[in-house]
């Protein structure tokens, strides 16, 4: 049995249908990568796994258990967050009140506990505690928003665009760091512009057009496949 599985899924927003019936699983100790064009309907899938968007007709089956109806609050406490396209991390708050509301379904030990196994992952953020996260750097505050995901002890933790506006260098840490919470045990469920490297760390992947599932397969094969390097990944030199 997948951890998570997605079944026939339609959103619509209004008259405009988002996603037009997709299908897709993520096993445990996965790292699956969805790809495609703006509008393809990425984050809508992502928002959807999440509860802040209804889907319109289907199932997502989280270990089993039907997801699809409930709250957001209530899929945290199953063991699934979000870190979100934009970072979203609150500006005003420091690094620890926003790590703290990040954990806000667990007992203080937990926090605790989890606190330290962020900082084992990211530790530049132990060096920010009382910073005002809005004047961290770019490459930071995406530390902030991942880890924040993982306050609650995420199962699975889906990453939305993390490497949107940030340098190469950055990007490349933020992929060694996706790659080093899936070895610790958190399955991940990735949306991702840059392709390539998304691919190259998947064990699987999807590609979404206009809210179709038009190709699946081992991430190492999509990132060799012709189709996917002319849409996506240009030239392979």
């Amino acid at each position: 049995m997948a951890l998570l599985e997605v079944k026939n899924l339609h959103v619509s927003y209004g008259s405009i249908n988002a996603l037009r019936g997709i299908n897709f699983e993520v096993n445990e100790g996965e790292i699956v990568t969805l790809i495609g064009a703006n509008g393809a309907g990425k984050s809508t899938t992502m928002n959807t796994i999440m509860g802040l968007l209804r889907p319109k007709m289907g199932e997502i089956l989280y270990q089993g258990e039907d997801i699809s109806h409930e709250d957001s609050s209530t899929i945290v406490k199953h063991g699934i967050t979000l870190a979100p396209e934009g970072r979203l991390i609150f500006p005003r708050m420091t690094v620890l009140e926003n790590l703290q509301m990040g954990a806000y379904t667990v007992s203080k030990e937990v926090m605790k506990e989890n606190m330290e196994e962020s900082f084992k992952l990211f530790p530049v953020l132990k060096e920010r505690l009382s910073q005002i996260a809005g004047t961290l750097s770019g490459g930071e505050q995406q530390m902030l928003a991942v880890a924040r995901a993982l306050m609650s002890k995420s199962k699975l933790l889906m990453l939305d665009e993390p490497s949107l506006g940030l340098a190469p260098l950055l990007i490349r840490e933020i992929f060694d760091l996706i790659k080093r919470i899936n070895q610790i045990g958190t399955t991940i469920l990735l949306v991702e512009q840059n392709a390539r490297m998304a691919l190259n760390i998947s064990d699987r992947g999807y590609v979404l057009e206009t809210g179709i599932i038009r190709l699946s397969g081992k991430g190492s094969d999509l990132a060799k496949d012709p189709k996917v390097v002319a849409a996506y990944l240009g030239n392979l030199d």
